[in-house]
């Protein structure tokens, strides 16, 4: 079964407005299509010519590349893709290209993919690549017998570069939640020990440290004053739900330390013979500390996890930050990591999967918001 693939799209030109069709490139397989792997070094595939006026360009298709030698997966979303329309079109062509290998010749490399910001980027990294890339290699021996699933999943652990590649080897891998893992990679360390495999030992103990760390919960930054945007925000909230718009922005709001910080506003006013503001100050504290005190409980963040792990679609989604913000706390965070180990243990993968997939966005969420604020 090839595992390259291309398919008729229908397009239209954006120079005569004229429709017609063209064989796009969706999959290159490096050893398959050697000509169109060239093609994309040169930044020269998926390039139309409409038969209409004679104009060329790109095709404005996604693009997914596979050196099984290299033992790279390489993606470029389609040009102008939001954020979820790049995970769908790496997901899909991701499940198509796995499909089409061999379940014998699948290995732990498929399930990390690098993410080009488009086809120049992913043709620029494949020449850095090819400048790096040592003289050929002897032939590969003939297929062994996967790994255990549990050092696949290692594997692919400890060959994670960033945060958001943490993230995906969790949900492909949920069986790194169960809470035997570190203490079956201890085990695993200490037989490599003594049969003399310093290296791996050392690896499976890094990999038991890493899960360690990201299960810790964090304890957010202390707080030593209200931004200015989140302090005129919180002062024009008019009403219950405009404050819950406010703390779904500015989260931050609900730390402890907001209380005495707005007290000390408080006093500063008041000093100032500003009693309309010091007034004004008092009652949005005492609105905070309302919210706050019922973001600690925990039915309400067990009905807040549920209604997002229930969400359809992002308007749901946004409609259930909006109404609990605390899902966009750190307790959240941890909760949702316990879920997905519970879940896991009770042999529910797509639950568990689920779950670290909604922690992921959760954390990409904050993440824009602290940008938003910078």
């Amino acid at each position: 079964m090839p595992i390259s693939y291309r398919e008729q799209a229908q397009l239209t030109c954006p120079h005569c407005g004229g429709e017609f069709r063209a064989d796009i490139w969706l999959i290159i397989d490096a050893d398959e299509e050697p000509a169109a792997a060239a093609a994309l070094r040169r930044e020269e595939i998926n390039i139309v010519v409409c038969p209409h006026c004679q104009a060329s360009g790109p095709a404005g298709a996604p693009l997914m590349y596979h050196d099984a030698r290299a033992r790279r997966v390489l993606f470029a979303p389609a040009p102008g893709a939001a954020d979820h329309e790049i995970r769908d079109q790496a997901r899909d062509l991701h499940a198509l290209l796995v499909g089409s290998i061999d379940p014998e010749q699948r290995r732990p490399y498929l399930a990390d993919v690098d993410i080009a910001q488009d086809m120049s980027g992913l043709a620029h990294l494949l020449r850095r690549l090819d400048a790096r890339r040592r003289p050929a290699a002897p032939p590969p021996p003939p297929p062994v017998t996967e790994p255990p699933p549990l050092l696949a999943a290692v594997e692919a652990l400890l060959a994670a570069d960033t945060t958001a590649d943490l993230e995906r080897v969790l949900v492909d891998h949920p069986e790194l939640l169960e809470p035997a893992t570190r203490t079956t990679l201890d085990q695993l360390a200490e037989v490599a020990d003594t049969q003399g495999e310093r290296e791996i030992a050392q690896a499976l103990r890094n990999a038991r440290e890493l899960l360690t760390d990201m299960q810790r919960p964090r304890e957010p930054a202390r707080l030593t004053t209200i931004p200015p945007e989140a302090l005129q925000a919180l002062l024009g909230a008019q009403s219950d739900t405009e404050l819950k718009q406010v703390i779904a922005r500015y989260p931050l709001l609900l730390q402890p330390e907001v209380d005495e910080l707005l007290a000390a506003e408080i006093e500063l006013a008041l000093a100032g013979d500003a009693e309309q503001m010091a007034h004004l100050l008092e009652v949005r504290r005492m609105a905070l500390a309302t919210v706050r005190a019922s973001t600690v409980s925990p039915a309400d963040l067990e009905t807040a996890i549920e209604a997002l792990l229930l969400a359809e679609d992002e308007a749901t989604i946004v409609h259930v930050l909006e109404q609990y913000p605390l899902l966009l706390s750190e307790t959240a965070e941890q909760a949702l990591w316990e879920f997905a180990a519970e879940a896991r243990v009770g042999g529910d993968e797509e639950l568990a999967r689920h779950a670290i997939a909604c922690r992921e966005m959760l954390r990409r969420v904050r993440a824009g918001l602290e940008e938003d604020r910078s």
